[in-house]
């Protein structure tokens, strides 16, 4: 009997250490990222510096590797079907909520570990050159004289997706979304005159703007951008709306927790570094690091505020 107790209590130390021992090798390999879009678009070029400066506090490079399709799910689909062992993670951001409840993917945020957000970036209504409008006033105003006339580019699932439908929900207007895969094809897009309308946000866009090449009508901010001082908020201008787009990384389901927990500081570590926070300020967004609990909590909120919209403008799927 006391034998067999002696073995049942080194057998539930070594289930508990385990994890430990794991943590104190990782990472002996370099980590791969996952982005499930297209090379150039927002999420790319963010999560590229994200993965530089993490892999400095890691120990070992962090490898972004693209995965477009399916408006963002199959790459995100690979990274939640990946093993465990923290060496395959998923950038995410609010596409993985209204993918899901828009019926475009089966899974969301329940089938990740949350490790840790790191950043916030606004959103902003940009318009063709050439386009008729000067700000949000004189766009709501002709859309209401032809609903489902304007059409607005977007993701279709994603967060590109939903924000026009906020805004006219707010505005009461109805815009025709026309979809496009990622970030990249949708500016395309709107340069070259074949939608209206696209997302933007303060570094991407503020080139164009100046150029005359876009139009800036509105960003979804409570107060107005230092990069664009002079462009009005969509609150200034009548329509209650803030928008931004929350990216962070996460890990398969049964990833250890010493793992995440390494991941998650080491994330930590980068979103403090002067030289990290000064190259992410240069690209019109702002840090706003979770950690796992913090993250978490952040997805349950979100995924109650989509459901809602999803619901209301009768995008949810059917079950």
């Amino acid at each position: 009997m006391k034998r067999s107790r002696i073995l049942a209590f080194a057998f539930i130390m070594v289930f508990l250490t385990g994890g430990l021992g794991i943590a104190a090798d990782y990472p002996v390999k370099p980590v791969q990222l996952i982005v499930p879009w297209k090379a150039g678009g927002d999420t790319d070029a963010l999560m590229r510096v994200i993965a530089h400066y993490a892999g400095k506090y890691l120990g070992q490079s962090i490898v972004v590797v693209n995965v477009p399709g399916v408006g963002g799910t199959m790459g995100a689909r690979q990274g939640k079907d990946a093993k465990p062992d923290g060496y395959t993670l998923t950038a995410t951001h609010e596409s993985v909520v209204t993918s899901f409840l828009s019926g475009v993917s089966d899974f969301n945020y329940s089938h990740f570990v949350p490790i840790a957000n790191m950043v916030n970036t606004p959103e902003i209504v940009a318009a063709r050159k050439d386009g008729p409008w000067n700000n949000m006033k004189e766009l709501v105003a002709d859309a209401k004289k032809r609903p489902g006339e304007v059409k607005f580019g977007g993701t279709l699932g994603s967060t590109s997706h939903f924000f026009p439908l906020e805004i006219g929900e707010a505005a009461g207007i109805e815009f025709k979304i026309i979809g496009y895969e990622g970030t990249a094809d949708r500016q395309t897009a709107l340069l070259g005159g074949f939608i209206d309308l696209g997302t933007s946000n303060p570094a991407t866009g503020k080139k164009y703007f100046d150029a005359k090449k876009l139009k800036g009508l509105g960003i979804a901010t409570e107060k107005r951008h230092p990069l664009l001082p002079n462009m009005p908020t969509l609150k200034e201008q009548g329509i209650d709306v803030t928008f931004g787009v929350n990216r962070g990384i996460c890990a398969p389901l049964n990833t250890p927790k010493p793992i995440i927990d390494k991941l998650a500081q080491a994330l930590q570590k980068a979103s403090q570094d002067p030289e990290y926070i000064k190259r992410i300020d240069e690209m019109g967004t702002d840090i706003a690091f979770m950690d796992p609990a913090g993250y978490k909590a952040y997805v349950e909120k979100a995924t109650q505020t989509w459901s809602r919209l999803a619901d209301k403008v009768g995008l949810k799927k059917k079950k």
